[in-house]
């Protein structure tokens, strides 16, 4: 089923006119072609078209061999060459389409793919590869609108049923996807079944349920399209990046051109400063979705880890005529005019930013700097006591630290933690205030604790939950004291903490900064620079 969506990544081998005189250069290019002398072949095409340029046969077969041989664009190039001959030729636009498609260049070969149809309105596999290109740009509306149509006439053909219910999934049209789920489970315990649930339970949030399922995809079909890569994506959603980059390279290695896989791992390889080996891969996300933002932003991350910053302007202005509202092009902006010494304007991108993701949503991530931070009360481990955030303050500011031993950002963050403890010890107080576990074996399970060998269950009062957090000051060896968020998480949820962030609060008892302790989202550098700030107004 799905392998008919390697639709022929096929190109046909328009080896036509065959009665060219014996000993004609292009009887003898079409034989060696034949034969498998493909330089031989190109070479004799191209001394023939020197003195015939406008053959169609010989630009065809030409198209052909550089296609195969993964030349791509001049592949292309030669296709045109005979489209302008024969604008009718439907094998040639197909050609022409696959061209692009090799190459990342899918808008340009849906756009092949959907004038070709016109021309063929009843050839399905121009449909199927039209369906896969909507898909690949991310259009799920795109996909439903050509495949809704011809899907109850085709009851039988599995890639419609895939691709529509990956669309209808995808655009969170969850019921409508699941009948076509259904369909496939008729025809079998199939690989695509288990990719289409996992696709379900990924767009329903269900990240570990999804994993279990691309498992399964995976193992019944590794060379399964797309399954690396979503693969990937819910690994990301369960804080294993390591386990995520290396599916994204997986769903590369068979299909380069897979989007999500080049821009997830791209971002991955951001965030740990590998600007040079990311920056071909948003490239080529790019290529894929050229008006797409996140690329876009991705591509001027690069440019400013690399100094780069006229080009990071340059691509930021790009974006931002597509997202002016995007609170991260703003921020990035502001970070390019202050690497620029443009400070005012530097300043008003920072301000721009700051109200932006309070507009967007922010707030429901927890309460945002200039906010009063939440009162809350924690307790002791060991004890009844019961401490309250005016007490932690001493009237001065402090860092608190919401984690889980269960969380792995907060256990790959905890060595920072502590080094920044002991370069301020003395001035500014530092508190894990421990919370419900991230990740339990029973239920939400993270690959990486998976591996680590690392499974509590859920704290069913304050006496497990001390349990657990003496459990992770001993193994995580933290040099700063933890308190207990209470079973009904109170603290955890005036301050949207859960699995894990880091608050800093100052002396007037508002919130000066704040971080998740994702790999994404953590920068020590910020929370040092913060920490710094706060300690020295109190000195």
């Amino acid at each position: 089923m799905l392998r008919t969506l390697a639709l022929g990544i096929l190109f046909a081998g328009l080896l036509f006119c065959q009665n060219a005189p014996p000993g004609n250069l292009l009887q003898q290019a079409i034989q060696r072609q034949k034969s498998g002398d493909v330089k031989a072949a190109v070479q004799d095409y191209r001394e023939f078209l020197s003195a015939e340029p406008a053959n169609i046969v010989a630009l065809s077969n030409l198209g052909v061999l550089l296609a195969h041989t993964g030349h791509f664009d001049q592949a292309a190039a030669e296709y045109k060459k005979a489209l302008k001959i024969d604008p009718s030729n439907a094998s040639i636009r197909l050609n022409l389409g696959l061209a692009f498609y090799k190459s990342g260049r899918v808008p340009e070969a849906a756009k092949i793919f959907a004038t070709a149809r016109t021309l063929a309105p009843d050839n399905m596999q121009l449909t199927l590869l039209l369906a896969d290109c909507r898909l690949r740009m991310g259009d799920n509306a795109g996909v439903v609108a050509l495949l809704e149509p011809i899907e109850k006439e085709n009851a039988d053909n599995l890639a419609i049923a895939y691709l529509l219910g990956t669309a209808l999934i995808r655009n969170h049209q969850i019921a409508e996807g699941q009948k076509f789920v259904d369909r496939i489970l008729r025809h079998g315990d199939s690989a695509a079944a288990h990719m289409l649930l996992g696709g379900q339970m990924f767009a329903d949030g269900d990240y570990p349920g999804a994993i279990k399922e691309l498992q399964v995809a995976i193992q019944k079909d590794p060379k399964l399209p797309g399954a690396e890569s979503l693969y990937g994506q819910a690994l990301l959603y369960t804080d294993d990046p390591d386990a995520a980059a290396q599916a994204f390279r997986k769903e590369l290695a068979a299909d380069p051109n897979n989007y999500e896989s080049n821009l997830r791992l791209a971002q991955i390889l951001i965030e740990r400063r590998k600007w040079k080996l990311a920056e071909p891969l948003v490239d080529r996300a790019l290529r894929v979705r050229p008006q797409a933002v996140p690329p876009m932003l991705a591509l001027a991350d690069v440019e400013i880890g690399e100094a780069r910053f006229a080009e990071a302007e340059v691509e930021l202005t790009r974006a931002g005529k597509l997202a002016p509202q995007s609170a991260g092009f703003h921020e990035r902006l502001a970070r390019v005019y202050a690497a620029l010494h443009r400070e005012p304007e530097a300043a008003r991108e920072r301000r721009l930013a700051a109200q932006l993701s309070a507009k967007m949503g922010s707030r429901e991530r927890g309460p945002v700097p200039g906010d009063i931070a939440p009162a809350f009360t924690a307790a002791e481990p060991g004890s009844e006591q019961r401490v309250s955030l005016d007490k932690l303050r001493h009237h001065g500011p402090v860092l608190l630290v919401f984690g889980s031993y269960t969380c792995p950002n907060f256990r790959a963050a905890s060595g920072t933690l502590n080094r920044l403890y002991a370069k301020f010890k003395g001035q500014i107080p530092f508190y894990l205030i421990y919370i419900r576990e991230a990740h339990t074996g029973g239920g939400w399970q993270s690959t990486r604790n998976e591996r680590a060998g690392i499974s509590l269950p859920p704290a069913t009062d304050m006496t497990e939950r001390a349990a657990h957090a003496a459990l992770c000051v001993r193994k995580l060896h933290l040099q700063f004291p933890a308190l207990l968020d209470n079973n009904q998480g109170s603290a955890a949820k005036a301050y949207a903490a859960w699995p894990s962030s880091a608050y800093v609060i100052g002396g007037d008892g508002r919130i000066v900064f704040r971080t998740g302790l994702t790999e994404q989202e953590f920068k020590p550098s910020q929370l040092q620079a913060a920490v710094r700030k706060a300690s020295a107004k109190m000195q």
